[in-house]
């Protein structure tokens, strides 16, 4: 659980300071346009991924808090499903939240549900789904924290991949991803031989199914530097191991999500947290194109650089790449922007946050245009996330 310390995403507020103190900003295209930042649900624990499916419900995933003690579990996990036009929740699921003390100095680092994805028209119709699919998924691995823990920590939640009702949000347990990325870096140790064996599942991407083929779902495992498949039975196909930096001082280019592009390839963006934040300053990150039909060691292509720890990705309707930055600098307070590029031209980047998306987590377009955001996504203080709607 070493590396994946860099995408628990130091929720001290402490470093935070500093990191805004210290840190000079990038000189960034801005928008021509001031966009409005509008607070539309507030009070969540850590929120991360959230998603709309095709009925325009919006699901919002929560990480949670910690409990006593340096390491354990709490039940603060969640996802909530909001119906189109209302803020009151149709339904909320709860997950476990692990919890463990990497600074004394620093508050526990709190991992949960982390990605989320939906497709399909999720009606409330006692499940029945009309092609809809909602899928969940936890960071780290239950495997990987057994063994961080000395078997101190016995979690079941973690690093797996879940299914949720549409009507009434019950889970059903879809994959162990967390743990069978685990093996793999076990037996591939020669990839990464510092940190291997390690997985921290984080992002999830499911698409729709066309013709006779069903839906398929994909997850990038942060820990493990892999994009891989979810299949049927549960089992994992490995597309591609996102590559490291190829010179010291570090390696860990550690990727978070993945998006659909126009051409239907896989889109992934890397966090490159220490680069970023500690070594060579912002603009470190890069995205990466995947061909959702090739398997390991088939090498992804290098798409574009000069993102700031992004933590979640995304194509708009246009066809344009939208992503998070949860620690890109800026001067107006805490860390965090969102950024957006056409596809035609990945290096014609544009920054859209002016300081008011704080610690940024997920992005999501809404169905009236409008970019929806999670804010605060490591911010350990209670009740301090929410989602904030950016109108263009």
């Amino acid at each position: 659980m070493e590396k994946t310390t860099t995408v628990r995403l130091l929720t001290s507020v402490a470093l935070v300071a500093t990191v805004t103190t210290t840190l000079a900003s990038a000189s960034p295209t801005l928008a021509k346009h001031k966009p409005e930042f509008t607070t539309v649900i507030s009070g969540l624990n850590a929120p991360r991924g959230l998603t709309f499916d095709g009925s325009n419900n919006l699901y919002v995933a929560e990480s949670g808090t910690a409990g006593p003690g340096p390491a354990g579990l709490t039940n603060t996990g969640k996802v909530t499903k909001f119906r189109h036009g209302s803020l009151n929740p149709v339904w909320s699921t709860s997950f476990e939240s692990i919890y463990a003390t990497e600074d004394p100095s620093a508050p526990p680092d709190v991992l949960g549900p982390a990605g989320i994805s939906a497709v399909g028209d999720c009606k409330d119709d006692h499940g029945k789904d009309n092609g809809c699919q909602i899928r969940v998924v936890l960071g780290e691995s239950h495997d990987g924290v057994s063994a961080a823990t000395s078997g101190g920590v016995s979690t079941h939640d973690a690093g797996h991949l879940f299914s949720l009702n549409p009507a009434t949000g019950a889970r059903t347990d879809v994959s162990d991803v967390g743990d069978q990325m685990y093996q793999f870096t076990t037996d591939n140790k020669a990839l990464f031989p510092d940190d291997f064996p390690d997985s921290n599942s984080f992002g999830v991407l499911v698409t729709a199914g066309q013709g006779n083929k069903s839906a398929r779902t994909f997850v990038a495992d942060a820990g493990a530097n892999t994009i891989s498949e979810v299949l049927a039975n549960g089992s994992v196909r490995v597309i591609a191991y996102i590559p490291n930096e190829s010179a010291p001082p570090f390696r860990d280019a550690t990727p978070t999500c993945i998006a659909m592009g126009p051409d239907g390839m896989l889109y992934v963006a890397t966090l490159h947290f220490v680069a970023n934040l500690f070594v060579f300053g912002s603009g470190q990150s890069d995205v990466w194109r995947v061909d959702p039909n090739a398997n390991f060691p088939t090498s992804p292509t290098l798409w574009t650089s000069g993102l700031t720890t992004p933590t979640s990705c995304m194509f708009d309707r246009d066809g344009n790449f939208w992503a998070t930055e949860m620690f890109q600098p800026n001067n107006a307070g805490a860390p965090g922007d969102v950024v957006k590029f056409p596809f035609r031209h990945p290096n014609r980047l544009t920054r859209m946050g002016l300081g008011s998306v704080p610690l940024p987590g997920g992005i999501a377009e809404g169905p009236d245009g409008s970019m929806y955001v999670t804010v605060n996504s490591a911010n350990p203080t209670i009740g301090s996330g929410a989602v904030v709607k950016i109108t263009m």
